[in-house]
């Protein structure tokens, strides 16, 4: 199915799920139909993996990285340094005190983009700024961080220092080769809990 028949389908679904349990009193701080349609369409709404991965091993202190899964497959699998908000709990009171920070960035993530997207809709509709969405959710970061594949010999510059870049964060959250590939043989049965490793890995092995 066309990929972005599937996001206009998740854009519909947050709209509808928007106007039933938003608060009367927030209405009118939504932006007009058509920037908010504008905001959709923008790229830069979307921060990568990667860029996300580099603010969290330098541990970026206005970063408020947000899964929006269930509780039962936060704990499961999660991205280190991330909290959980269900999509369901995001006009909860004490969801919305770590929303309005206005000088925070908060990221949203789910397993794919469906979720977060409805998630980043529902809160721009709200009017609330600094949002965004983890572009390809765990699934894109467990492929692009825990589990990077070596470009080959003749690949550029570029392409050998982010397989570099992506080796070490690796090395940082799980520690060693071993841990990973513990950490990914249990994640696939949705039973792991990753916590973070204080020690910094060498760009030169493998993770």
């Amino acid at each position: 199915m066309n990929k972005r028949y599937l996001l206009l389908a998740g854009i519909i679904i947050a709209l509808g799920v928007g106007i039933l349990f938003m608060p009367a009193k927030d209405t009118a701080k939504q932006p007009k139909p058509e920037l908010l349609l504008a905001a959709i369409d923008d790229p830069s709404r979307f921060l990568s993996t990667d860029d996300i991965t580099d603010r969290l091993v330098k541990k970026n202190p206005a970063l408020i990285l947000i899964d929006v899964r269930p509780e039962s497959q936060f704990k499961a699998f999660s991205i280190p340094g991330a909290i959980n908000i269900p999509s369901d709990s995001l006009l909860s009171a004490s969801a919305l005190e770590i929303l309005n920070q206005k000088e925070m960035d908060k990221v949203f993530y789910s397993n794919a983009d469906v979720t977060s997207d409805q998630a980043w809709i529902i809160c721009k509709r709200l009017g609330l700024q600094r949002i965004y969405v983890m572009q390809g959710g765990v699934n894109r970061w467990f492929s692009t961080i825990v589990k990077a594949e070596k470009p080959a010999e003749t690949a550029t510059t570029k392409a050998l220092e982010l397989y570099q870049f992506r080796i070490a964060a690796c090395q940082h959250f799980f520690g060693s080769p071993e841990m990973a590939a513990k950490t990914e043989t249990v994640a696939a049965k949705k039973t792991v809990n990753v916590v973070k490793k204080s020690s910094g890995g060498k760009s030169g092995g493998g993770c």
